[in-house]
């Protein structure tokens, strides 16, 4: 049997860790000959792409919001070419607007939720309905490495090495998030970690387990046998965060060091858990960066958005990584209902307190999944929304043009600091094409 795996297109790239993983369970699971290859649509055109899958049994579509309209156009483009094929989406995107796709014949399979087994039971043939959902699989260490054989990795390690100088690939310690931030769909709702149901007509999520955490000595093992395979010159963790508790992040650390990885690091860090121990075991690990969310200056916006975190945490939490020497990434987030020209000075207050060494300045996007998001929003263009660049979202205080303007502001003072993700949206055009207002006047 022969199956593709796609990502879908996206104007920046990163390497497609969760088809990865899809694709060692299902090399792992199924019991017959099983040929696997993935593609992106950051690299390869729809006409490659349909030369490329040419002869596969099935093709898997994954993707974000975003990412949604590219997953439908080649569903479309499968079924006119290859009308036999069968054609299977899945990822955060058609997890979080299921609807988008039930009705759509040009899809035989939905998978919603964390895809593995789920990917398992359409190649046997036990999965009879569309949809599809299974729970989570608790136990992470059971599920092999990421597939790095099926996919061109270089490609993205090519990248990086021309934009940061730096080989660079991504290592994910634990999936899913413990915590409820309302900006984030794995926040409130968490969906993409949790079984769908459907057999009420409405969809309905059943709760399961949050975080799941890989052991660290099966973590440091696949860094060594990438890092050797691939010449990895630093590793990306790529966690919603890695220190989601203490014990995980210093279990990680000791590990590194005990098998001397000696290749520099970085993670999303929460402020509320950095201390002086952890800094001091990240630094003797060869960890270099903190990605920490700053998001608000404003105290009362801590509170709304249900993050855990306050401004004073932050401070601590910057204060101690600088006493350390370890580069400090951070991000602002603007526009959340409570956001005004006041709440975004005391953000550019904090900013310049704790000094980051880089920065980068989003607009609350409203995405499905998010406690933002509306019905209504699902008339959107999404392929022209994210949280860079969007022409959608404004506060209770500010609109969106307002927030826009601010946002230019920051960045052009903030200009030495800029996050890469900034400067290529820079040169990409920031700014999405559709407002909630036209939408709204065409409905």
């Amino acid at each position: 049997m022969k199956v593709s795996l796609i990502r879908a297109r996206y104007p920046s790239v990163w390497e497609p860790t969760n088809l990865m993983y899809v694709s060692s369970f299902i090399k792992d699971r199924y019991q017959g000959n099983l040929e696997v290859q993935i593609l992106d649509g950051f690299f390869d055109s729809d006409e490659k792409i349909l030369n490329q899958i040419s002869g596969s049994d099935y093709v898997g579509f994954s993707g974000t919001t975003p990412q949604v309209p590219h997953i439908k156009k080649l569903s479309k483009l499968v079924k006119k070419e290859y009308p036999s094929m069968k054609t299977v989406a899945g990822g955060y995107g058609p997890s979080l607007q299921p609807f988008l796709f039930l009705n759509d014949p040009t899809i035989d399979h939905l998978i919603v939720g964390e895809g593995e087994q789920s990917m398992l039971d359409v190649l046997n043939g036990t999965a009879t309905e569309k949809l599809v959902s299974n729970q989570p699989i608790i136990d992470v260490d059971t599920i092999p490495n990421p597939d790095r054989d099926s996919i061109d990795l270089n490609r993205y390690i090519a990248i990086a090495e021309k934009d940061e100088g730096r080989r660079v690939t991504s290592i994910m310690t634990e999936r899913g998030c413990a915590f409820g931030c309302t900006f984030c769909a794995e926040g409130e709702f968490g969906t993409i970690w949790r079984k769908a149901d459907l057999s009420n007509k409405k969809l309905e999520y059943e709760r399961a387990v949050r975080l799941r955490q890989r052991s660290a000595k099966l973590v440091v093992q696949e860094m060594l046998e990438v890092r050797d395979r691939f010449n990895i010159t630093f590793f990306k963790m790529n966690d919603a965060e890695t220190n989601p508790s203490k014990p995980h992040f210093v279990k990680l650390c000791k590990e590194m060091i005990k098998q001397e990885v000696n290749v520099p690091w970085g993670c999303n860090m929460r402020c509320d858990k950095v201390d002086d121990e952890m800094c001091e075991l990240a630094v003797k690990a060869n960890c270099e960066e903190f990605w920490m969310g700053l998001e608000s200056g404003s105290p009362e916006i801590h509170r709304d958005i249900n993050k855990g975190t306050t401004v004073e945490m932050i401070k601590r939490a910057f204060d101690v990584s600088k006493k350390y020497g370890i580069k400090r990434r951070t991000y602002a987030l603007l526009g959340t209902p409570l956001e005004s020209y006041e709440t975004i000075k005391q953000t550019e207050e904090l900013i310049d307190y704790v000094d980051p060494e880089i920065i980068g300045f989003s607009i609350l996007a409203p995405y499905p999944g998010t406690a933002y998001w509306k019905p209504e929003y699902d008339k959107l263009d999404w392929s022209q929304i994210d949280e860079f660049s969007n022409t959608t979202w404004s506060s209770s205080n500010l609109t969106n043009e307002e927030l826009r303007t601010e946002q230019a502001r920051l960045i052009e003072k903030y200009s030495d600091k800029l996050a890469p993700i900034i400067r290529k949206k820079q040169k990409l055009g920031m700014g999405g094409s559709q407002t909630l207002d036209s939408i709204m006047g065409a409905m």
